[in-house]
Protein backbone atom coordinates (compact mmCIF):
# COMPACT_ATOMS: atom_id res chain seq x y z
CA UNK A 1 0.00 0.00 0.00
CA UNK A 2 1.08 3.58 -0.69
CA UNK A 3 0.70 5.96 2.21
CA UNK A 4 -0.52 9.56 2.12
CA UNK A 5 2.98 10.95 2.65
CA UNK A 6 4.31 9.29 -0.52
CA UNK A 7 1.30 10.35 -2.57
CA UNK A 8 1.38 13.92 -1.32
CA UNK A 9 5.11 14.29 -1.93
CA UNK A 10 4.84 13.01 -5.50
CA UNK A 11 1.80 15.19 -6.17
CA UNK A 12 3.82 18.22 -5.06
CA UNK A 13 6.67 17.24 -7.40
CA UNK A 14 4.25 17.14 -10.33
CA UNK A 15 2.67 20.47 -9.34
CA UNK A 16 6.00 22.29 -9.01
CA UNK A 17 7.34 20.79 -12.24
CA UNK A 18 4.36 22.31 -14.05
CA UNK A 19 4.90 25.70 -12.36
CA UNK A 20 1.47 25.61 -10.71
CA UNK A 21 0.59 27.16 -7.35
CA UNK A 22 -1.53 25.48 -4.70
CA UNK A 23 -4.34 27.88 -5.62
CA UNK A 24 -4.06 26.99 -9.32
CA UNK A 25 -4.62 23.33 -8.55
CA UNK A 26 -7.09 23.60 -5.67
CA UNK A 27 -9.57 25.56 -7.77
CA UNK A 28 -13.05 25.99 -6.32
CA UNK A 29 -13.56 22.47 -4.99
CA UNK A 30 -10.72 22.28 -2.44
CA UNK A 31 -9.16 24.69 0.02
CA UNK A 32 -5.52 25.68 -0.38
CA UNK A 33 -4.81 24.76 3.24
CA UNK A 34 -6.28 21.26 2.79
CA UNK A 35 -4.24 20.67 -0.38
CA UNK A 36 -1.11 21.85 1.42
CA UNK A 37 -1.77 19.37 4.23
CA UNK A 38 -2.27 16.58 1.67
CA UNK A 39 1.07 17.36 0.05
CA UNK A 40 2.74 17.16 3.47
CA UNK A 41 1.05 13.84 4.22
CA UNK A 42 -1.03 15.31 7.04
CA UNK A 43 -4.47 14.77 5.46
CA UNK A 44 -6.06 11.98 3.44
CA UNK A 45 -8.13 12.69 0.37
CA UNK A 46 -11.10 10.99 -1.28
CA UNK A 47 -10.59 9.20 -4.59
CA UNK A 48 -13.03 11.48 -6.41
CA UNK A 49 -11.19 14.62 -5.29
CA UNK A 50 -7.80 13.07 -6.02
CA UNK A 51 -8.87 12.26 -9.58
CA UNK A 52 -10.00 15.86 -10.04
CA UNK A 53 -6.63 17.10 -8.80
CA UNK A 54 -4.79 14.84 -11.25
CA UNK A 55 -6.99 16.15 -14.04
CA UNK A 56 -5.98 19.72 -13.17
CA UNK A 57 -2.34 18.63 -13.36
CA UNK A 58 -3.06 16.86 -16.68
CA UNK A 59 -1.56 13.66 -15.24
CA UNK A 60 -3.24 10.27 -15.68
CA UNK A 61 -3.72 7.99 -12.70
CA UNK A 62 -1.66 5.34 -14.51
CA UNK A 63 1.25 7.76 -14.87
CA UNK A 64 1.01 8.87 -11.24
CA UNK A 65 0.90 5.41 -9.72
CA UNK A 66 3.44 4.09 -12.20
CA UNK A 67 6.01 6.61 -10.96
CA UNK A 68 4.96 6.06 -7.35
CA UNK A 69 5.47 2.31 -7.73
CA UNK A 70 8.90 2.80 -9.29
CA UNK A 71 9.98 5.14 -6.51
CA UNK A 72 8.83 2.77 -3.80
CA UNK A 73 9.58 -0.89 -4.44
CA UNK A 74 7.45 -3.45 -2.65
CA UNK A 75 8.96 -5.63 0.08
CA UNK A 76 8.93 -8.57 -2.34
CA UNK A 77 10.78 -6.55 -5.00
CA UNK A 78 13.42 -5.42 -2.50
CA UNK A 79 13.94 -9.00 -1.33
CA UNK A 80 14.11 -10.26 -4.90
CA UNK A 81 16.78 -7.68 -5.71
CA UNK A 82 18.99 -8.97 -2.89
CA UNK A 83 18.29 -12.61 -3.72
CA UNK A 84 18.98 -12.14 -7.45
CA UNK A 85 22.28 -10.42 -6.70
CA UNK A 86 23.36 -13.28 -4.42
CA UNK A 87 22.30 -15.85 -7.02
CA UNK A 88 24.24 -14.26 -9.88
CA UNK A 89 27.29 -14.12 -7.61
CA UNK A 90 26.86 -17.82 -6.81
CA UNK A 91 26.59 -16.93 -3.12
CA UNK A 92 24.65 -19.86 -1.65
CA UNK A 93 25.57 -18.74 1.89
CA UNK A 94 23.73 -15.43 1.41
CA UNK A 95 20.75 -17.20 -0.15
CA UNK A 96 20.56 -19.58 2.81
CA UNK A 97 20.66 -16.59 5.16
CA UNK A 98 17.77 -14.90 3.33
CA UNK A 99 15.85 -18.18 3.35
CA UNK A 100 16.26 -18.70 7.08
CA UNK A 101 15.20 -15.11 7.78
CA UNK A 102 11.94 -15.52 5.83
CA UNK A 103 11.22 -18.90 7.45
CA UNK A 104 11.75 -17.38 10.89
CA UNK A 105 9.26 -14.62 10.09
CA UNK A 106 6.78 -17.24 8.92
CA UNK A 107 7.18 -19.34 12.07
CA UNK A 108 6.73 -16.28 14.26
CA UNK A 109 3.75 -14.75 12.45
CA UNK A 110 2.22 -17.65 10.47
CA UNK A 111 1.79 -15.20 7.59
CA UNK A 112 2.04 -17.19 4.36
CA UNK A 113 3.65 -14.26 2.60
CA UNK A 114 6.92 -15.15 4.31
CA UNK A 115 6.52 -18.85 3.47
CA UNK A 116 6.08 -18.03 -0.23
CA UNK A 117 9.13 -15.77 -0.09
CA UNK A 118 11.15 -18.57 1.52
CA UNK A 119 10.11 -21.08 -1.16
CA UNK A 120 10.99 -18.54 -3.84
CA UNK A 121 14.47 -18.17 -2.33
CA UNK A 122 14.81 -21.94 -2.03
CA UNK A 123 14.10 -22.24 -5.75
CA UNK A 124 17.18 -20.08 -6.39
CA UNK A 125 19.20 -22.34 -4.09
CA UNK A 126 18.10 -25.39 -6.08
CA UNK A 127 19.95 -24.02 -9.11
CA UNK A 128 23.17 -23.74 -7.10
CA UNK A 129 22.99 -26.80 -4.82
CA UNK A 130 20.77 -29.21 -6.82
CA UNK A 131 18.96 -30.16 -3.60
CA UNK A 132 15.22 -30.84 -4.13
CA UNK A 133 12.41 -28.86 -2.54
CA UNK A 134 9.89 -30.73 -0.39
CA UNK A 135 6.62 -31.63 -2.14
CA UNK A 136 4.48 -29.83 0.45
CA UNK A 137 6.29 -26.57 -0.34
CA UNK A 138 5.73 -27.04 -4.06
CA UNK A 139 2.04 -27.63 -3.36
CA UNK A 140 1.84 -24.48 -1.21
CA UNK A 141 3.10 -22.31 -4.08
CA UNK A 142 0.94 -23.95 -6.76
CA UNK A 143 -2.20 -23.88 -4.59
CA UNK A 144 -1.66 -20.19 -3.90
CA UNK A 145 -1.16 -19.28 -7.56
CA UNK A 146 -4.16 -21.31 -8.73
CA UNK A 147 -6.33 -19.60 -6.11
CA UNK A 148 -5.66 -16.07 -7.41
CA UNK A 149 -8.14 -14.90 -10.04
CA UNK A 150 -6.16 -11.85 -11.16
CA UNK A 151 -2.41 -11.85 -10.78
CA UNK A 152 -0.54 -8.77 -9.69
CA UNK A 153 3.16 -7.99 -9.71
CA UNK A 154 3.69 -10.12 -6.59
CA UNK A 155 2.20 -13.24 -8.23
CA UNK A 156 4.28 -12.75 -11.37
CA UNK A 157 7.43 -12.44 -9.25
CA UNK A 158 6.63 -15.52 -7.16
CA UNK A 159 5.75 -17.67 -10.19
CA UNK A 160 8.67 -16.49 -12.29
CA UNK A 161 11.19 -17.14 -9.55
CA UNK A 162 9.73 -20.39 -8.23
CA UNK A 163 9.59 -22.23 -11.54
CA UNK A 164 12.31 -24.70 -10.61
CA UNK A 165 10.23 -25.74 -7.58
CA UNK A 166 7.16 -26.62 -9.69
CA UNK A 167 6.50 -29.71 -11.77
CA UNK A 168 6.01 -29.59 -15.53
CA UNK A 169 2.22 -29.94 -15.52
CA UNK A 170 1.75 -27.15 -12.98
CA UNK A 171 4.05 -24.81 -14.93
CA UNK A 172 2.25 -25.53 -18.19
CA UNK A 173 -1.20 -25.08 -16.62
CA UNK A 174 -0.27 -21.75 -15.03
CA UNK A 175 1.65 -20.55 -18.08
CA UNK A 176 -1.39 -21.05 -20.32
CA UNK A 177 -3.33 -18.65 -18.12
CA UNK A 178 -0.70 -15.92 -17.76
CA UNK A 179 -2.24 -13.61 -20.33
CA UNK A 180 -5.71 -13.43 -18.81
CA UNK A 181 -4.52 -13.73 -15.23
CA UNK A 182 -2.72 -10.40 -15.64
CA UNK A 183 -5.43 -8.50 -17.54
CA UNK A 184 -6.04 -6.36 -14.48
CA UNK A 185 -2.84 -4.53 -15.35
CA UNK A 186 -3.72 -3.86 -18.98
CA UNK A 187 -1.13 -3.93 -21.73
CA UNK A 188 1.25 -1.18 -20.71
CA UNK A 189 4.99 -1.44 -21.20
CA UNK A 190 5.78 -2.64 -17.66
CA UNK A 191 3.26 -5.46 -17.82
CA UNK A 192 4.36 -6.52 -21.27
CA UNK A 193 7.92 -6.65 -19.95
CA UNK A 194 6.84 -8.78 -16.97
CA UNK A 195 5.04 -11.26 -19.22
CA UNK A 196 7.99 -11.51 -21.60
CA UNK A 197 10.45 -12.13 -18.77
CA UNK A 198 8.19 -14.80 -17.34
CA UNK A 199 7.79 -16.57 -20.68
CA UNK A 200 11.57 -16.54 -21.19
CA UNK A 201 12.02 -18.11 -17.74
CA UNK A 202 9.46 -20.77 -18.65
CA UNK A 203 11.36 -21.57 -21.85
CA UNK A 204 14.60 -21.86 -19.85
CA UNK A 205 13.02 -24.31 -17.38
CA UNK A 206 11.55 -26.50 -20.12
CA UNK A 207 14.93 -26.55 -21.90
CA UNK A 208 16.67 -27.47 -18.66
CA UNK A 209 14.27 -30.42 -18.35
CA UNK A 210 14.74 -31.31 -22.04
CA UNK A 211 11.07 -30.70 -22.84
CA UNK A 212 11.92 -29.30 -26.25
CA UNK A 213 8.40 -29.32 -27.71
CA UNK A 214 7.06 -27.28 -24.80
CA UNK A 215 10.03 -24.91 -25.01
CA UNK A 216 9.36 -24.42 -28.73
CA UNK A 217 5.71 -23.56 -28.05
CA UNK A 218 6.71 -20.68 -25.79
CA UNK A 219 9.54 -19.54 -28.05
CA UNK A 220 6.93 -19.26 -30.80
CA UNK A 221 4.60 -17.37 -28.46
CA UNK A 222 7.39 -14.91 -27.63
CA UNK A 223 7.99 -14.36 -31.33
CA UNK A 224 4.28 -13.69 -31.85
CA UNK A 225 4.13 -11.24 -28.95
CA UNK A 226 7.25 -9.47 -30.13
CA UNK A 227 9.94 -8.09 -27.84
CA UNK A 228 10.33 -4.30 -28.15
CA UNK A 229 13.65 -3.08 -29.52
CA UNK A 230 14.12 -1.01 -26.38
CA UNK A 231 13.91 -4.14 -24.21
CA UNK A 232 17.51 -5.03 -25.03
CA UNK A 233 18.09 -7.35 -22.06
CA UNK A 234 14.93 -9.33 -22.85
CA UNK A 235 15.92 -9.62 -26.50
CA UNK A 236 19.35 -10.86 -25.43
CA UNK A 237 17.84 -13.44 -23.06
CA UNK A 238 15.53 -14.61 -25.83
CA UNK A 239 18.51 -15.12 -28.15
CA UNK A 240 20.32 -17.10 -25.46
CA UNK A 241 17.44 -19.53 -24.77
CA UNK A 242 16.84 -19.79 -28.52
CA UNK A 243 20.50 -20.78 -28.85
CA UNK A 244 20.06 -23.48 -26.20
CA UNK A 245 16.98 -24.78 -28.02
CA UNK A 246 18.79 -24.92 -31.37
CA UNK A 247 21.78 -26.68 -29.78
CA UNK A 248 19.62 -29.29 -28.07
CA UNK A 249 17.56 -29.76 -31.24
CA UNK A 250 20.64 -30.83 -33.17
CA UNK A 251 21.58 -27.49 -34.75
CA UNK A 252 24.66 -27.27 -32.57
CA UNK A 253 26.73 -24.72 -34.50
CA UNK A 254 23.81 -22.36 -35.00
CA UNK A 255 22.95 -22.63 -31.32
CA UNK A 256 26.55 -22.02 -30.22
CA UNK A 257 26.76 -18.92 -32.40
CA UNK A 258 23.69 -17.38 -30.76
CA UNK A 259 24.88 -18.17 -27.23
CA UNK A 260 28.44 -16.94 -27.77
CA UNK A 261 27.09 -13.74 -29.34
CA UNK A 262 25.20 -13.06 -26.10
CA UNK A 263 28.30 -13.82 -24.01
CA UNK A 264 30.33 -11.41 -26.15
CA UNK A 265 27.72 -8.68 -25.69
CA UNK A 266 27.70 -9.15 -21.91
CA UNK A 267 31.49 -8.96 -21.88
CA UNK A 268 31.44 -5.77 -23.95
CA UNK A 269 28.91 -4.25 -21.55
CA UNK A 270 31.07 -5.33 -18.59
CA UNK A 271 28.08 -7.13 -17.05
CA UNK A 272 30.40 -9.53 -15.27
CA UNK A 273 27.96 -11.35 -12.97
CA UNK A 274 25.48 -11.90 -15.79
CA UNK A 275 28.25 -13.04 -18.12
CA UNK A 276 29.54 -15.58 -15.60
CA UNK A 277 26.04 -16.93 -14.93
CA UNK A 278 25.36 -17.37 -18.66
CA UNK A 279 28.83 -18.78 -19.23
CA UNK A 280 28.19 -21.48 -16.61
CA UNK A 281 25.04 -22.52 -18.46
CA UNK A 282 26.88 -22.50 -21.80
CA UNK A 283 29.83 -24.56 -20.57
CA UNK A 284 27.61 -27.12 -18.82
CA UNK A 285 25.64 -27.53 -22.04
CA UNK A 286 28.72 -27.93 -24.22
CA UNK A 287 30.43 -30.31 -21.77
CA UNK A 288 27.31 -32.46 -21.48
CA UNK A 289 27.69 -33.50 -25.11
CA UNK A 290 31.41 -34.30 -24.99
Amino acid sequence: MFDTTDMGALFKKFRLSKKLTLKDVAGDFLSVSFLSKFERGESEISLSRFLLLLERLDVSIEEFYGILANERATATEKLLGKVSSAFYQGNSFALEKFYQAEMKKYEETKQKTFLYNAIMIESFLVNLTNQPIANEKMMAISDYLFSIEQWGKRELIIFGNSLSALNDKVIEALAREILFKTTLFGSNEANQKARIELLINIVAIFLERNLLDLAKNYLDLLQQLGIPETALYNRMEYQFVLGIYLFKSGKKEQGKQKMTAVLTTLKTLEAENLRLAHERVYEELINSTI
